[in-house]
């Protein structure tokens, strides 16, 4: 009974060894550098510092494009800046398309928000709350918003780019009510940083399997 414990746990352990993905950073812009033209993020009731002047449904997306394998989108760290002493949720949603903000197969990736109003400049994490895979050489549009309530965030720019090969990251757009979706040709892009798990090949897999048959063929014949 012991060896066969053991010989299940062997094989339990080469499973995970040939099925394990690796996870890695493939956009990091989240150092601090120049910063500019930051854009306004701000929920449908929220207000301006002047007069109280309305300014809701500010929204900011960018585009970035996959390299050359499939992954799986595992955490996406962004900074902002606190702009009113309200706290609203802060929904990250991806999809496909050459247009802003894209629009194929919206997938709302969750939400998250500030633990604090101060310090004024923070660094927040998303964790996908689903499975999310990344295409290989395909443009993604990352769309920016504050669905319900009254924040007003400033979503961050800055110059400090590393990529991974093949993978880009592209200009910040905006829009609000008021005005329609513009880029911010002149740069910098998104103060983001993008980590990805590699998608496990279907023959490591496969391998796997086999090498846990042939264990069991070898038990057998002896």
């Amino acid at each position: 009974m012991k060896l066969k414990s053991r010989f299940l746990a062997a094989c339990l352990v080469l499973a995970a060894t040939v099925t394990s993905s690796s996870a890695a950073v493939v956009i990091d812009n989240l150092s601090l550098g120049t910063q500019s033209f930051s854009q306004t993020l701000s929920g449908p009731t929220a207000t301006g510092f002047f007069f109280n002047n309305p300014m809701p449904d500010r929204e900011v997306a960018f585009t970035f494009t996959t390299g050359g394998l499939n992954v799986y989108l595992t955490e996406l760290s962004f900074g902002v800046a606190i702009g009113k002493a309200i706290l609203d949720p802060i929904r990250l949603t991806l999809s496909k398309g050459s247009t802003v903000p894209g629009g194929t197969n919206p997938q709302i990736l969750g939400e998250v928000t500030p633990p604090s109003s101060t310090p004024t400049n923070q660094i927040l994490t998303l964790i996908p709350s689903l499975q999310v895979l990344l295409e290989a050489n395909t443009q993604y549009w990352m769309h920016v918003t504050v669905p319900n309530g009254a924040a007003v965030y400033s979503f961050v720019n800055t110059n400090n780019q590393s990529l991974a090969p093949g993978w880009t990251l592209g200009n910040t757009w905006s829009q609000s009510p008021i005005s329609p979706w513009s880029e911010l040709t002149s740069g910098p892009q998104a103060r983001i940083r993008m980590s990805v798990e590699a998608v496990p090949e279907p023959h490591a897999v496969l391998l796997g399997g086999v090498g846990c048959l042939l264990l069991l063929r070898r038990r057998r014949a002896r």
